[in-house]
């Protein structure tokens, strides 16, 4: 079946309606060459009346058929183009089959090149409507069939007539094969110049991208040398600052111990901060591979637990820890899980007050051994609409919570990527106002793969 709505039924059309005045100058041609070889003039200008009348009725239904907008009136005018234009075809084909049967020898000759010349007038088109093009050809195909079974009849024709006539036949053949060779060649040089201007505008944007590959490999490089960099005296504050602060509480001046742990606390958040950034820049710039080990689960769980506890208490937060005995050890690297446990038990204390938030390691087994970690709260929850952007770097959802708690958008992003560079992925369900419950799986036993080869895939 055609489809009616097919750009490449449209360019067809497009080709019939442009190649109008072509036809009937080959059209004139060949009634000529008809003429000669029946001797009679009335029947091949007859014939070129009837087919010329025919093939403009055809341009005006190609033009509707192009100018239609509406879906129903396209497909209307499209079904009389193709039927008007089948009807010319098979006018056209009528010829050759009265030359074959009249005009002899020479009518034979001259009804082979006119069906063959519209053979090749349907396959300069195959290639923008197929199903088209070869409805059309059935009429030309016929008639070449059906000469071979009509009787032959030598006919008492003049021979310098027979010669002109024939001669009319190959002028008209060699400008249809002329024109399809043109029009293929133009076709051709304009699919090399499309592909060479697709094959530049490849190279071109591989530069690009090797030109932005590098300049974020080096950003993510300076991040890491500055993360590392501002560590060492921020340390020191921190250190400092905690020794101020036992010094102020053993002397009993309790306001000045206060501003020391105020020094310490905000020293502590900025340090974190800073190992976001340390944990995502290294991983931007492909230099942090796997280091695997035999890890203590329920330890690691302890020591992140004991990390968030102090912000816990003073949220008036509970944690609740469980281990699974088919999940207290794994084969993975445990600095990156434990990063990643880190960020989301960090996400479910600041976004949970007065509530409960509860940490399992479980083992699951499907295709392989997959350790599983989840983290509960019952905190503010996520809306749904804010859920496609949850994973994105330095992006924060909208909700005044957000807002409130402050933060670079980084904890949730970077337990992601390590998930990923573990061979896992974070999931994460939630309902709003009721809390959420973020849930790593990773293989129990990861397969060390080298950072190229990472990089590369």
């Amino acid at each position: 079946m055609i489809n009616l709505q097919d750009p490449s039924m449209l360019a067809a059309a497009r080709g019939q309606v442009k190649s109008l005045r072509w036809r009937l100058a080959i059209g004139a041609i060949y009634a000529t060459g008809a003429a000669l070889v029946l001797e009679n003039a009335s029947a091949g200008f007859g014939w070129y009346l009837v087919l010329g009348l025919s093939m403009c009725f055809d341009y005006l239904l190609g033009k509707s058929y192009l100018e239609q907008r509406g879906q129903e009136d396209r497909k209307t005018a499209g079904a009389l183009f193709i039927w008007g234009t089948l009807f010319s075809i098979s006018i056209y084909a009528a010829m050759p089959v009265a030359l074959a049967a009249l005009g002899g020898g020479p009518g034979r000759v001259l009804g082979v090149l006119i069906a063959a010349s519209s053979l090749v007038s349907v396959m300069m088109f195959t290639f923008q409507a197929p199903r088209f093009m070869y409805l059309a050809a059935i009429p030309p195909t016929i008639a070449l069939m059906a000469m071979p079974l009509i009787p032959f009849d030598p006919a008492a024709l003049n021979a310098t007539q027979g010669a002109l006539g024939v001669a009319c036949g190959v002028v008209g053949f060699l400008a249809y094969v002329t024109r399809s060779a043109l029009n293929n060649g133009k076709m051709v040089a304009g699919w090399t110049a499309a592909h060479k201007v697709a094959k530049d505008r490849q190279l071109e944007a591989e530069v690009k991208r090797a030109e932005a590959e590098e300049a974020n490999r080096a950003k993510s490089e300076f991040l890491a040398v500055m993360t590392h960099e501002l560590r060492t005296p921020l340390n020191a504050v921190i250190g400092y600052a905690e020794i101020i602060q036992e010094d102020l509480e053993a002397d009993g001046r309790e306001e000045l111990s206060d501003d020391a742990g105020r020094i310490s606390n905000s020293a502590r958040h900025l340090l974190g901060l800073i190992d976001q950034i340390l944990n995502f820049s290294s991983m931007d710039a492909g230099v942090d591979g796997l280091r695997a080990r035999d890890v203590d689960v329920r330890k690691l769980i302890e020591e992140a637990v004991h990390s968030v506890q102090d912000e816990a208490r003073a949220a008036n937060n509970r944690i609740s820890m469980r281990v699974a005995k088919e999940a207290e050890r794994a084969y993975t690297d445990g600095g990156k899980l434990a990063v990643c446990l880190a960020s989301l038990l960090s996400n479910a204390v600041k976004f949970t007050s007065q509530g409960l938030i509860a940490v399992s390691a479980d083992h699951e087994f499907n295709e392989s051994d997959t350790l599983v970690l989840s983290v509960s709260d019952t905190g503010v929850g996520i809306a749904p609409e804010d859920m496609p952007k949850l994973f994105k770097a330095f992006t924060q959802l909208d909700g005044t919570a957000t807002r409130e708690k402050g933060g670079m958008g980084l904890g949730l992003s970077i337990a992601q990527r390590m998930a990923h560079a573990l061979g896992g992925a974070v999931t994460v369900t939630s309902e709003r106002g009721v809390g959420s419950t973020f849930v790593v799986r990773v293989p129990l036993k990861v397969a060390v793969v080298p950072i190229k080869e990472r990089a590369a895939a």
